[in-house]
């Protein structure tokens, strides 16, 4: 009872912004959790209810404080408890959800993008059973959240989507309910681009748009759930407008992205990557068109992108797209002085590139912040070309092969451009 008291406090103290007073208590009450569970002459029922208790309380220590390994605690204490439940052929339901789930967070939570694979896989085999076992015992409601967390599982672990897909439209046909509905379409969305990205299929793209306007339709328009959702829609029309014959889809683009910025409170975490994607979708337009007032808003936007990114590798981003909205306007405006400006944003985006090289731990993300560190001095010798300034631009591409020669392939074809412009000055 303590321990359901100090978690209860923790939650109150959260609400008012208290959020180390709140991690204080819940440390509290994992502690008075711990003693409760070693309690002897438990009987199973009440072993399992304090269990999953304390595993909420882990939970609530992480959304508080970001450690992962408390997701990991709580993922073991699960198995170790199923592995000694004493029916094994058995085991309630409530165990097998409760582990896919902390498997489920515990993957989001993982920056390296194999090991949060295998947590997916590891959590959709959980929350299979689960879903499995649930044999009608639960209302439809919460069938439909498992179901959720298994499609978020299944995709999250990189697999077909086929199973996913098959689960979801079997779901369509009985759920009524306006949210849930939305909610298995948003994922009826996500299914079709992990089709795309196996398949390299175009038209996939072109079907999740639609099914996240549908999905759009059943959220309320004054909430995070629906910008973010105009996020995820315009995010993958700008995909499709940005291939080879995207342009019949720019205009879709831009008019969702805009929709999500304007839905976007400012402030928000989200808000430098949804300015860099509307941005991006008026450059493409700009290019399209050669609509200078696009272009003029898309340089205004990347600006704003990279004062409010909150850490550098989305800084980078925002610089170098920055940049090259310059170098388009020094052209299109036939204004010299923006050479200086998308020099110094390339600048801007090769510090704040070394600055994530220096910082991140996944494999993955290292690897892109290398990349674009390379692509901004490749492209700030570019800049000092076109104006008139060999020697800056020999030392911006040496800059950007030592960059390159980091990576396994050492950039490859992007290297090699690289190694040539510099060959080139060198003569």
């Amino acid at each position: 009872m303590l321990a359901k008291v100090l978690h209860a406090a923790a939650d109150d103290r959260r609400r008012r912004g208290d959020r180390r007073g709140a991690l204080a208590l819940l440390r509290r009450a994992d502690r008075e959790y711990t003693v409760a569970c070693a309690a002897p002459g438990l009987d199973p029922g009440e072993a399992l209810r304090l269990t999953l208790e304390r595993v909420r309380a882990l939970e609530a220590q992480w959304r508080l404080g970001g450690d992962s390994a408390l997701l990991q605690a709580a993922a073991g204490m699960l198995e170790a408890f199923a592995d000694v439940w004493p029916d094994q052929e058995n085991r309630p339901a409530a165990l097998p959800l409760a582990h896919g789930r902390a498997l489920l967070k515990l993957a989001g939570a993982t920056v390296d993008t194999e090991q949060a694979r295998v947590y997916a896989g590891q959590a959709a085999r959980s929350l299979r059973t689960a879903f499995g076992a649930s044999g009608g015992r639960h209302t439809l409601g919460t069938e439909v959240r498992i179901l959720l967390d298994l499609v978020d599982a299944l995709l999250a672990s990189g697999g077909e989507p086929d199973e996913a897909a098959t689960l979801i439209d079997q779901a369509l046909v009985t759920v009524r309910e306006q949210r849930q509905r939305a909610a298995l379409q948003t994922r009826a969305g996500r299914v079709r681009v992990a089709r795309y990205e196996q398949l390299d299929a175009p038209d996939e793209l072109v079907a999740a748009a639609e099914w996240f306007a549908r999905a759009s339709r059943g959220v309320p328009r004054d909430s995070q759930a629906h910008a973010d959702l105009l996020a995820e829609w315009g995010g993958t029309l700008l995909r499709r407008a940005e291939l080879p014959d995207g342009r019949e889809y720019i205009g879709a683009a831009v008019r969702v992205l805009r929709d999500c910025r304007t839905e976007t409170p400012s402030g928000s975490a989200r808000q430098a990557e949804r300015l860099l994607m509307l941005g991006r979708a008026l450059m493409l337009r700009h290019r399209a068109t050669e609509d200078r007032v696009d272009l003029r808003e898309a340089e205004h936007l990347f600006g704003l992108a990279a004062q409010e990114a909150r850490d550098p590798l989305t800084a980078a981003r925002c610089w170098l797209a920055l940049g090259r909205s310059h170098l388009d306007a020094s052209r299109v405006l036939q204004r010299p002085a923006r050479l200086d400006d998308a020099a110094e944003a390339f600048r801007d985006a090769a510090e704040s590139a070394r600055t994530a090289e220096a910082e991140l731990e996944s494999p993955q993300q290292w690897q892109e912040a290398v990349e674009l560190g390379a692509m901004a001095n490749h492209w700030r010798g570019m800049t000092y070309e076109k104006a008139g300034r060999p020697r800056a631009a020999r030392e911006a591409y040496r800059a950007a092969g030592l960059e390159w020669r980091k990576l396994p392939n050492g950039g490859g074809s992007a290297g090699e451009s690289t190694a040539e412009r510099l060959a080139e000055l060198e003569r």
